[in-house]
């Protein structure tokens, strides 16, 4: 059921305020709830965000403890509501909101653990010395739902971190090249290193990639690096590792090469395809030119 109409939803979240009935602010926003994900759209939670700015005023006591009682209710969409809040007042409670954090990062909602990744990565962006710890410890985490927040986190904060501070989080996420959890290596090298930090610190990431272990998942991940959009406008400085991962003899690592290559070759075709015609007379590399020189 949905209480869009006629913002009857808004109605009866204002009113529950008003009353300090928090329980009742929730059920309102939980009648928006869309059958696709389970959890109101998310105009409808960032309204409510405001909503309760508007009541209990920024950055104030009040708004804390009804972002807490939001993030700790069993209602996911508050739960993202409140995730937001907490991550805007790190400050007023670093070991609480970490704890709020990182029980979410591990929820069974996906959407709530997108929720979650996305508050980490504001609280890196506002208070980074402060937090650095606990992204390093989640990227050693048990749970790859952790670990992988850690690096959705991070990869999308780093566009506004200082050198410095991307090259510890570089450092941090170092152990992540070789997981081997599907949700994390999903995440790991084309969207977090390729999306994230490549488009932050290209230099600086060519490099780390570059130094990468011989482990097969961190040369997979490398390879998927490359295979990402912000890769071809930085070919010169990733070239020389494309060159090594496409004598790489495994299998794996070889799919995503040829993805790598494929990729680049839509955005700097004349740039890749005259390297890739080397490689036809290269025995380690030939597999390379055999399976993309018919498509480029």
């Amino acid at each position: 059921m949905t209480m869009r109409r006629d913002g009857a939803w808004r109605i009866a979240f204002v009113g529950a305020l008003e009353r300090e009935e928090l329980a009742e602010a929730i059920a309102a926003l939980d009648g928006e709830k869309t059958s696709h994900a389970g959890t109101p759209r998310q105009a409808v939670k960032l309204e409510a965000v405001k909503m309760l700015e508007g009541h209990f005023g920024a950055a104030t006591r009040a708004l804390y403890e009804a972002g807490r009682a939001f993030a700790r209710s069993e209602s996911e969409g508050a739960q993202e509501v409140g995730l937001v809040l907490l991550g805007r007042m790190f400050a007023h409670n670093p070991e609480e909101v970490t704890e709020t954090m990182l029980a979410l990062a591990d929820s069974a909602n996906w959407e709530v653990r997108e929720w979650a990744a996305s508050a980490l990565r504001g609280v890196i962006s506002e208070d980074f010395d402060s937090i650095f710890e606990t992204v390093r410890a989640w990227a050693e985490h048990g749970s790859p739902n952790v670990r992988r927040a850690a690096a959705v986190a991070s990869g999308s904060a780093a566009g506004g971190c200082t050198e410095e501070q991307c090259r510890r989080l570089l450092r941090a996420m170092t152990p992540l090249l070789v997981d081997d959890d599907p949700y994390v290596r999903k995440n790991m090298g084309a969207f977090a290193v390729g999306d994230g930090f490549l488009r932050a610190q290209p230099e600086m990431t060519a490099a780390w990639l570059g130094r990468a272990s011989s482990h097969p998942r961190a040369q997979w991940n490398a390879a998927m690096a490359l295979s990402a959009a912000e890769a071809a406008k930085h070919f010169g400085l990733l070239s020389e590792l494309l060159v090594k991962l496409a004598a790489d003899e495994g299998r794996v690592v070889r799919r995503a090469v040829y993805r790598a290559v494929l990729n680049l070759a839509k955005r700097v075709p004349e740039e890749v395809a005259p390297l890739v015609e080397k490689w036809k007379d290269d025995p380690a590399r030939r597999h390379v030119y055999d399976h993309v020189a018919g498509r480029l």
